[in-house]
């Protein structure tokens, strides 16, 4: 009798802890990060008797959860991929915000001086349109200065951002040394504390999602973590920290530091390898500067081109021209106080003497360089029969014997002339002090010329604006495919670790009915084992 009740009890109990595991299943079927738990049951073995071996029930020998190494980790690491992509795209599109507006944005403020300049050309006395340049002037500027102050605010939002995924990270890693901790205890006994391991898993995920971790599992059962570039964080129960402290290469930005006891190795995008640090990391290391980098030049050659040709003119009355735009630590200031303040024209001019008998003209005239002393001396260019021509005047050095070829620059005392035409012995040409400055629009037609030719030789100013917002566009649309491509892996390894780990409502509803079933039937035996039991009693007390 009392191996038939012991049956009944070790078969009462099995179907008692297959309830339960089923029922708890049931009650985490949507806990985050849960892998469906199974228990695992063997023979409780025989005894020997003269008629074979009788079975003595069942033995629960532990309660196993579904669980797949290599899908955990392939999950982990599209966790980071998927992070980093994303944390980049969304800093990528906030970017491309700063210059969505294209109708009232650098590159038409550029036109709009540029219109403005036209109608100092055509009116190069009209002070309202003098006043127009002034206006547009400061609306290019502070356009400029606009931009950069909002992606100022961009790299600072995502300094934020990677501070406090930082602490995040940190307590994390305490949390995850924790469970290591408490993992280590139990796993003296033999059994695996099943629920501990998958919250250790979730926080092992929860740390892919700002950095990729590498987990190594240890004999004790603990895991040990190292980030993308060997750092260790995590050895046993010893947390290493990330601090956040100022760039010495850059004090405008943040670094962050793994701080591992006594040393202190600085991180970089690379070394986090993914999750959203790495992302933020790269666009506030690379996009944004690069795209700050390129407004900086723009507004600098913007700056230098203008300035430069203001040197080269004069005001009305012929004093010389002061810089329009001030460019200090990548901050683009307009300096026009008022529509005087245009060098419209240039300090001398050419004339052809009416006497001349040959068609000479000047095709082109301009100042190359306003500082040589020489630059307001009367010159002449007096043409010989040979095909020659003669230079006299203060800072010329006098030459003669010139050869003409028409449409061949001549250069003295800072200023250019082209002529064209075929001169007769005795023509003269002219260089002379402007006595008529405030009408003279040639050096405002050069300032025009400037948007289309740059004196530096780069590309136009609207160009290299528009090569700026490609570049921006480029990144963008390619951090978008490749955010696409990891989240649609992450959703791939995530349906993977689901088909094995995650609960079957179905599944575990039928089992229950089994096991409840069985759980019944169990009870029968022990029943049937005490009906059994209170007969032999009664027979033997007559």
């Amino acid at each position: 009798m009392a191996g038939l009740l012991g049956i009944g009890q070790s078969a009462l109990m099995a179907a008692y802890a297959q309830l339960q595991t089923t029922g708890h299943n049931i009650a985490n079927a949507s806990t985050p990060g849960y892998s469906v738990q199974e228990a695992q049951f063997a023979t409780a073995g025989g005894r020997s008797t003269g008629g074979g071996f009788l079975g003595m029930g069942v033995n629960l020998v532990t309660v196993q959860r579904r669980y797949d190494r290599f899908l955990t980790a392939e999950l982990a690491s599209s966790t980071a991929a998927a992070a980093a992509d994303q944390a980049r795209t969304t800093q990528l599109d906030r970017l491309q915000q700063v210059f969505a507006d294209t109708d009232n944005g650098v590159g038409a403020a550029i036109d709009d001086l540029n219109a403005a300049l036209a109608d100092v050309v055509n009116r190069p006395s009209d002070a309202s349109a003098r006043q127009v340049v002034v206006q547009r002037a400061d609306i290019l500027a502070q356009r400029i200065q606009s931009a950069d102050s909002r992606m100022r605010e961009l790299g600072a939002g995502a300094d934020e951002q990677i501070a406090q995924a930082a602490d995040h990270v940190n307590d994390l890693l305490d949390q995850f040394a924790a469970l290591n901790e408490r993992i280590a205890q139990v796993n003296g006994s033999g059994q695996a504390p099943n629920d501990l391991l998958d919250q250790r898993d979730q926080v092992l995920l929860q740390l892919n999602g700002y950095l990729k971790v590498t987990a190594i599992e240890q004999d004790d059962g603990t895991m040990n973590l190292f980030a993308s570039g060997g750092e260790g964080l995590l050895v046993g129960t010893r947390a290493a920290k990330l601090v956040v402290g100022t760039d010495p290469a850059d004090a405008s930005k943040q670094r962050l530091v793994l701080q591992q006891g006594a040393s202190s190795l600085p991180m970089t995008a690379a070394s986090f390898g993914g999750g959203s640090i790495a992302g933020l990391m790269r666009f506030r290391d690379e996009d944004l500067a690069a795209a700050r980098t390129a407004l900086s030049t723009l507004a600098q050659r913007v700056a230098q081109g203008y300035n430069d040709q203001q040197a080269l003119g004069v005001l009305a009355d012929g004093s010389p021209g002061q810089p329009m735009f001030a460019f200090t630590d990548g901050v683009l200031v307009s300096e026009l106080q008022s529509g005087a303040a245009l060098a419209t024209g240039y300090a001398v001019t050419s004339q052809v003497t009416g006497t001349n008998s040959g068609d000479v003209s000047v095709t082109q005239f301009s100042v190359d360089d306003a500082s040589i002393a020489d630059l307001r001396k009367p010159v002449t260019i007096r043409f010989n029969g040979d095909g020659t021509f003669d230079v006299t005047g203060d800072g010329t050095g006098n030459p003669t014997g010139q050869p003409y070829q028409a449409g061949s620059p001549i250069s003295f005392n800072g200023w250019t002339i082209t002529l064209r035409g075929t001169p007769q012995a005795g023509d003269t040409v002219e260089i002379v002090p402007n006595a008529s400055p405030g009408t003279d629009n040639r050096n405002a037609r050069a300032m025009v010329a400037l948007s289309g030719k740059p004196a530096d030789g780069g590309a136009p100013y609207t160009d290299a604006y528009a090569a700026m917002l490609a570049d921006v566009g480029s990144r963008a649309q390619s951090a978008t495919a490749s955010r696409a491509a990891s989240e649609g892996l992450l959703s791939s390894a995530k349906a993977a670790q689901a088909e094995v780990t995650g609960v079957n409502l179905d599944e575990e509803a039928a089992r229950l009915m089994q096991y409840q079933q069985m759980y019944q039937a169990a009870a029968k035996v022990i029943q049937a084992a005490q009906s059994m039991f209170d007969t032999l009693l009664s027979a033997t007390s007559r």
